[in-house]
């Protein structure tokens, strides 16, 4: 059977259409599309012969008042059909589009794809497929087809494969007002997970970025860009504000996984009873208050990506149980959830206790230790890499500096020698934040000792006695200065070094003054 599409222009008047019509079927040809408008009309024959379509062609061509005859490609209806079909396609989210009893009546490229890629049991598209054959929950299926949703999450559920989706509905309604169908959008959970990493994903570093100038940290950061190339479980230990955190980032940016999803779960600060849901996440209807359909958890959000866990030492012994079996199978079951997903996470580590003796108290698992102690980095506290102090010093000025609003680029030697003479308990950390409270209250273009404030006790003996051993260490140490009238012979009534009576008379703030006034 032969067609063709032809466009015809003329002075509007009654019955036209028929005229065309006549020469039709005195042809015994037929007409399978027509659009009609005052003056055009397009429409489409069919016919056998080719001759017989040329020859109607002509004999339209001499009706009284005809302006033009041209044959086209499309007739308009088709060419909006192709335009929609074109932005259907170029959507990439799933669309699926129902009737009032949920049967897919069309749906985009991306959705014969999901379905193909899922090894549905449909065939090769979801025409045709109620939305129950396609997976969608039961509990579901009648709201989609009767109200609206918003991005709620499902659990698409096919024979073989599963997977989640972010879903919403627009219900397509007739002339009468009443409901035809639904317009079901499904957008992966991946790829919404994907978003959200580039939207609230932290300020990442790299190795660059951790100021150092001796060997020391020199060589532990050239042990984490060798380790951090590779897949394995990475437990960073260290004391608090020694920058764990900092290497995590760097880690991962090093790592082929520096565009996926970095996830920062401080374990500490979370209470136990939120820990869980938060790690594993949980089903609708598991909590009182939880999201109407449920919530996906951090592991599941950090899928392809890293997962850092900091103070991994304070998670109570019923999680670490589920914490192991997600690293040794790669599988998460949320709370109130029978089924299983597989994720690919890299775990990083962190922790300032000593896990060791955790271990022989049973406050942390065994299993659980030897399976993040796959590869341990050790970051040692301050006071045993000093020989950065001054990169570090000059490195927090200059960062604080911009967001203070100062302009002060250097810190003399005798502020280095004092930060020197410190033990910086609170490592780094504490470093940055007697720094900032400094330049809060500097004058000109550089630190000077008098605008440093450092604390009077260390923090390596609890509460009262660190107190008292500190202020006799203070007593004694003025007592040697006021007999022995000078440091050397101060040192020597001590027994101990001429350096040692200088370091501990800038911790205590000792001068000349505070000699005579003692």
């Amino acid at each position: 059977m032969r067609y063709c599409r032809f466009r015809i222009r003329f002075p509007d008047r009654i019955g036209m259409t028929r005229d065309v019509a006549d020469i039709v079927a005195s042809h015994k040809a037929n007409i399978t599309a027509l659009e009609a408008k005052p003056g055009e009309q397009y429409l489409q024959i069919t016919s056998e012969s080719k001759s017989v379509l040329e020859t109607i062609l002509e004999k339209i061509e001499t009706i009284s008042g005809m302006d033009e005859v041209i044959q086209v490609q499309w007739l308009p209806f088709e060419l909006a059909q192709q335009q929609l079909r074109a932005v259907f396609d170029a959507v990439d989210v799933n669309i699926l589009v129902t009737d009032k009893y949920g049967n897919v009546l069309m749906c985009n490229k991306k959705a014969i794809e999901t379905y193909a890629s899922m090894g549905s049991i449909i065939g090769d598209t979801p025409l045709g497929s109620a939305l129950q054959q396609l997976g969608f929950p039961k509990e579901i299926l009648k709201t989609i087809i009767t109200s609206e949703i918003n991005d709620q999450e499902i659990l698409l559920n096919i024979p073989g494969r599963s997977g989640r989706y972010i879903a919403k509905n627009k219900l397509i309604m007739n002339d009468q007002g009443e409901i035809s169908g639904s317009m079901v959008f499904l957008e992966e959970m991946a790829r919404v997970r994907r978003l959200a990493n580039f939207m609230t994903r932290p300020v990442m570093v790299t190795f660059k970025d951790i100021v150092h100038s001796g060997e020391k940290m020199g060589r532990i950061i050239d042990l984490a860009k060798t380790v951090a190339k590779g897949t394995s479980t990475i437990l960073l230990r260290g004391e608090s504000g020694t920058g764990k955190e900092l290497f995590a980032r760097a880690i991962h940016m090093a790592s082929a996984r520096k565009d996926k999803p970095y996830v920062v779960v401080n374990c500490a600060a979370i209470p136990d009873t939120l820990l869980e849901s938060e790690l594993f996440g949980y089903t609708a209807g598991t909590f009182t208050g939880g999201n109407k359909g449920g919530r996906q958890g951090l592991f599941e959000f950090a899928n392809t990506g890293t997962i850092f866990l900091d103070e991994i030492g304070e998670i109570p012994p019923y999680i670490q149980a589920k914490l192991l079996r997600v690293l040794q199978d790669g599988y998460v079951r949320r709370l109130g959830e029978a089924l299983e997903t597989k994720v690919d996470v890299r775990l990083i580590a962190a922790t300032n206790r000593n896990l060791e003796k955790m271990l022989a108290s049973g406050e942390f698992r065994e299993d659980l230790f030897y399976r993040i102690n796959v590869i341990s980095v050790v970051i040692p506290p301050l006071r045993e890499h000093l020989e950065d102090i001054e990169a570090l010093t000059l490195h927090f000025i200059n960062k604080l500096s911009k967001r203070l609003g100062k302009n002060i680029a250097s810190a003399p030697k005798a502020v280095i020698e004092r930060f020197m003479a410190y033990d910086w308990p609170g490592n780094t950390r504490e470093l940055e934040n007697i720094i900032e409270r400094a330049m809060n209250f500097a004058q000109g273009n550089e630190l000077k000792p008098g605008d440093i404030t450092l604390p009077v006790f260390t923090t390596d003996m609890p509460g009262k006695l660190k107190n008292a051993m500190a202020d006799t260490e203070k007593q004694l140490l003025l007592k040697a200065l006021r007999e022995g009238k000078s440091i050397r012979k101060a040192a020597t009534l001590l027994g101990v070094s001429h350096a040692t009576v200088i370091n501990k008379m800038k911790r205590y703030h000792i001068d000349s003054q505070t000699i005579d006034q003692w």
